[in-house]
């Protein structure tokens, strides 16, 4: 098993929190057979929950598999994403299937951290995931072919690097009121609200909800419970006891049920049962 992280230099930092690489099985010569020392263990677990942080996310799987995304209710129902994959801003999970995703690589973006890259606006692939290929034409296929090509975890990256370039369409920045929003929000979610944000910028309130859906993806509104539910995650996570009537209070809830709606609405999960299931990875919980 080998899992690789890396934080691009400006100006991509301010779009991209990290590119990353996961390698779940081998697939170089050097690679230990599966048995042998240092082999990598296989899933126990044949699906992940991915839970919602209203980010979005490139995924290029390096194996000739096509990977499908499929709804946490019901393991019936799925969208296909190819061997390479865009999924937008969300409010809600999903699944992923762990035995078709062991060979690959990612972009993960920040809170509007796709704008510069894509002609669409972030709005239109919220609570959606699609091929890469139906946004970039065959440049998804080419980067595939590209990163299949590099010799190791480091050179994908540069790959990585080197590809967002070339797809920017407009400019490395986004509107300074949303900057402001985004910033203000991710800061203390736990306090901000809408109404605070506008006193501090000079756009109507229905000029600023649809430049934020246009460049971060989400209304403000869903943006700032995504985000106090993802600090509450941080709070809590691989906690052996917790107060949960305290975390309400700190993440800034009514009331104990108010959080418990909340957490339930984007998780599928109490709170108890996503302490119970959590792993080292704070979005990723196991399903049977």
């Amino acid at each position: 098993m080998m899992q690789r992280l890396y934080v691009p230099p400006a100006p991509l930092a301010s779009f991209i929190r990290c590119f990353w690489y996961w390698e779940g099985t081998p697939h170089h010569p050097s690679a230990p057979t599966e048995g042998a020392p240092g082999a990598p263990t296989p899933q126990p677990h044949a699906r992940e929950r991915l839970l919602p942080n209203g980010e979005a996310s490139i995924v290029f799987n390096l194996r000739d598999e096509e990977m499908r995304l499929y709804d946490a209710d019901d393991p019936s129902r799925f969208v296909s994403c190819g061997l390479a994959g865009l999924t937008g801003a969300r409010t809600h999970c999903f699944a992923i299937d762990t035995a078709a995703e062991e060979w690959v690589v990612g972009i993960q973006f920040r809170p509007g951290g796709t704008f510069p890259f894509f002609r669409e606006p972030a709005g239109e692939v919220a609570n959606r995931s699609m091929p890469l290929e139906d946004l970039w034409r065959d440049a998804a296929g080419e980067i595939r072919e590209q990163l299949l090509a590099a010799c190791s975890a480091d050179a994908m990256f540069a790959v990585l690097e080197r590809a967002l370039m070339a797809q920017l369409v407009r400019g490395l920045e986004l509107h300074p009121a949303i900057e402001f929003a985004r910033g203000h929000i991710c800061r203390a979610p736990q306090v901000a609200t809408v109404s605070g944000v506008m006193e501090s910028i000079g756009l109507s309130q229905r000029r600023f909800i649809e430049l934020f859906r246009e460049q971060v993806g989400l209304t403000p509104k869903a943006f700032c419970r995504v985000r106090r539910f993802q600090r509450v995650l941080e709070a809590v996570h691989r906690r052996k006891s917790v107060d949960w009537a305290q975390v309400a209070l700190d993440g800034g809830y009514y009331d104990q049920a108010h959080f418990i709606h909340d957490f339930q609405g984007f998780s599928g999960l109490t709170p108890a049962a996503y302490l119970a299931l959590a792993t080292e990875h704070l979005n990723h919980v196991p399903m049977a």
